[in-house]
């Protein structure tokens, strides 16, 4: 039952969307958790298409673990992600501000549910935000997604926000790396992963037509399957699952891109000087066109 959280921070960089693109593409058994503490329902009204959830979700087990219901499995309390592949489930997430504060007392038992799952579980944890990530997560996953754009705003935001979270990451020992949507625009997904000093896991090009189906419910595509931004979920889910391209223990362990000299071992997270004006870090190129290094002091203020 190895658990993967998704999440980002700030703006709407697609986390959501990326952690619904990689249960979709997932060879096997999938339980994928919307854990995002403000109440989007962003797979139910969009994906789904208002798809009835029947009261159960997170705010289901709730109300069960707090009757005192000896066991109560997550999966129980999940729907079908996709009507004709009953081995992808959703377990929808809060449907009110304020029930992830008293969920608190149950992200445990919530772990422990997911040992019932014969599967994989991907948890959307959403929007980063002070409190930062619920430890019974943290220290219960295999590995953390941190999804980003490449725009000055958002690589600054992201980098806030990890300066803290890679202490609970390696406190709990959980497996980090980060996935990039839209590369280029301007900063490359290697630039921002040396600034960050986080392993790059991947890179997820922009494709409105596909993004849409999985954010909105909109039609699907001709030849869907076939378009960059699926692509791009099939070859992370490949780097991601055991069953899809992991087959030693050693590999299993990591769950980490890979240096191509010496298979096996992770690449090293190498030290680089960051954004300019971005923390307090300065030397990253400059890509950007027009006076991007004023632009990106002033971020930083």
């Amino acid at each position: 039952m190895p658990i993967t959280l998704v999440t980002s921070a700030g703006g709407s960089p697609g986390a959501t969307t990326t952690a619904l693109g990689l249960a979709l593409t997932w060879p096997g058994a999938m339980l994928l958790t919307d854990a995002d503490p403000h109440p989007m329902q962003s797979v139910l009204a969009g994906y789904l298409r208002g798809a009835p959830a029947g009261g159960r979700g997170l705010a289901g087990l709730a109300q069960e673990y707090r009757s005192g219901t000896e066991r109560v499995s997550p999966h129980d309390q999940a729907i079908a992600l996709e009507a004709d592949d009953h081995r992808r489930r959703f377990l929808p997430g809060f449907t009110h501000p304020g029930q992830a504060r008293l969920f608190e007392p149950f992200w445990d038992r919530l772990v422990r549910g997911f040992d019932d799952f014969d599967g994989d579980v991907i948890v959307d944890c959403g929007r980063l935000g002070p409190e930062g990530l619920p430890s019974p997560l943290l220290a219960a996953a295999r590995q953390l997604l941190l999804v980003s754009r490449s725009s000055l705003a958002q690589v600054g935001v992201t980098k806030v926000f990890w300066d803290e979270l890679s202490t609970e990451t390696t406190r709990h020992g959980t497996l980090a790396g980060l996935v990039v949507v839209g590369a280029g625009h301007p900063y490359s997904a290697a630039e921002i992963s040396k600034h960050l000093k986080i392993p790059l896991l991947g890179e997820l090009p922009l494709d409105t037509a596909v993004a849409q189906v999985l954010s909105d419910g909109a039609s699907q595509p001709r030849k869907m399957t076939d378009r960059p931004l699926w692509r791009g979920y099939r070859a992370l889910t490949t780097r991601l699952c055991p069953a899809a391209g992991v087959s030693t223990p050693a590999r299993r362990a990591r769950s980490l891109p890979e240096d191509p000299a010496d298979p096996g071992r992770p690449l090293p997270v190498t030290s680089h000087r960051g954004l300019p004006g971005v923390g307090a870090h300065q030397g990253f190129r400059n890509t950007a066109p027009g006076n991007a290094g004023d632009r990106m002091a002033g971020a930083s203020r």
